[in-house]
């Protein structure tokens, strides 16, 4: 963030100096395309190492910078080579869903739904229960994440419908009971989450029926 700003702020003194569609080339003045003169910031971004424009949409970017911020939480958000072999370093990333700082969550939020991916054996498990319990708790919070398309997908939405299946998979519970629960915790949610959240029921209840024609 840094580096774009002081290339930002070194492109506006040179833009003040010179005229914006002019070049000057050995003494000789040339018209130059204004368009050749705009600096793509998300290029910038990338070339000094920082995640995509993702991350300046939705400040995840503050969370890669922070020394505090686990590297395995770094790793499976930057989509570098990584593992949940630790149980301790892993299951911690569940517990920070329920951080005391509030606005870590959404970061952890979409590193927890980046271990989907590779989740299995005692993190597979403790995902499932973690995930169903965070969203029947907290309901209001985990859509709400949804309502800026830039930081969590319609493809994140149905990761998260996978997750709970986790979890419904070895109870056997089933999607009913649960998304009455849901819907009851988003009687004041707006119009937007609770479409979502509509959503996300389908997709679970579309999980669920695969789930037991699987188990015929």
């Amino acid at each position: 963030m840094k580096t774009t700003t002081l290339l930002l702020s070194l492109f506006g003194l040179v833009a003040c100096n010179q005229p914006a569609d002019k070049k000057v080339t050995d003494g000789t003045t040339k018209t130059v395309p204004i368009d050749s003169l705009f600096i793509d910031t998300n290029k910038v971004t990338r070339e000094v190492g920082q995640p995509s424009s993702e991350s300046y949409n939705c400040n995840f970017d503050d969370f890669i910078a922070d020394n505090k911020t686990p590297k395995l939480a770094k790793a499976i958000y930057l989509d570098k080579d990584w593992n949940l072999s630790n149980d301790r370093e892993a299951l911690a990333l569940l517990d920070s869903l329920t951080a005391k700082n509030k606005t870590s969550r959404p970061f952890y939020f979409k590193v927890v739904t980046k271990t989907y991916k590779k989740a299995d054996g005692y993190f597979s498990e403790g995902l499932g229960l973690a995930g169903k319990e965070y969203i029947e708790m907290h309901t209001k919070e985990f859509i709400a994440n949804f309502d800026n398309k830039d930081c969590f997908t319609e493809g994140d939405l149905t990761t998260w419908a996978k997750i709970v299946m986790l979890e419904f998979s070895i109870s056997g519970e089933g999607e009913d009971d649960y998304i009455k629960k849901l819907q009851s915790n988003c009687r004041n949610c707006s119009p937007v989450q609770k479409e979502n959240l509509d959503k996300f029921g389908l997709a679970l209840e579309t999980e669920w029926k695969a789930f037991l024609k699987n188990t015929d």
